[in-house]
């Protein structure tokens, strides 16, 4: 059983990579298609420096590649189906901030029906 070892150890390296909020913006923002480095600095409002670094990090997981155009330097997502993965990650918390407003709906209705009003 090595390779689900192994297997899992990539996909969590992989998850872990986008736990960071900016490269998880980069990763959006190149849904849309090719990207270089100034536009995806305005559009994720980081400096040079940290979408650079950012995007090394995607580049080593696989998940973004660049083309070289003289001095400029454009970045693609490598899997195109991936923004359709992370909608799936949206779609689960959207259910779950569903359940908890009608958990928290449910306690606020008891507390009216109890007298207790709300709590300050």
């Amino acid at each position: 059983m090595p390779h689900r070892t192994v297997a899992r150890q990539e996909l969590a390296d992989l998850m872990a990579v986008l736990a960071h909020p900016l490269r998880l913006a980069l990763v959006l923002e190149l849904r849309s298609g090719e990207r270089d480095v100034t536009t995806l600095m305005h559009a994720v409002e980081a400096s040079q420096t940290a979408v650079s670094q950012a995007l090394a990090r995607l580049r080593a997981v696989r998940l973004v590649t660049l083309r070289r155009d003289g001095r400029h330097v454009f970045y693609r997502l490598a899997f195109p189906g991936m923004p359709a993965w992370l909608d799936g990650g949206l779609a689960i918390l959207e259910d779950e901030t569903a359940q908890v407003a009608s958990v928290h709906d449910a306690i606020s209705q008891a507390r009216r029906d109890l007298g207790a009003g709300e709590p300050s």
